[in-house]
């Protein structure tokens, strides 16, 4: 968790919304790492990947990695 301290919920209830945003976040950006994955593996070019997804070649070419 990257907060500063005036960046907190006052309530532990803000608390553990802050916390499932995050895991939200992670989650997605996990899916997304494995559906570039799987695309790479099959042999779909960089370029194509990264017109349909939306994303920058440089995300794509990251996964790479």
């Amino acid at each position: 968790m990257h907060l500063n301290k005036e960046d907190l919920p006052s309530t532990l209830a803000g608390v553990f919304e802050v916390e499932r945003q995050e895991g939200i976040e992670q989650g997605i950006e996990q899916t997304i790492k494995q559906i570039i994955s799987g695309l790479i593996e099959t042999g779909a070019d960089d370029e194509w990947i990264a017109e349909v997804s939306k994303l920058p070649v440089t995300k794509i070419k990251e996964e790479l990695k």
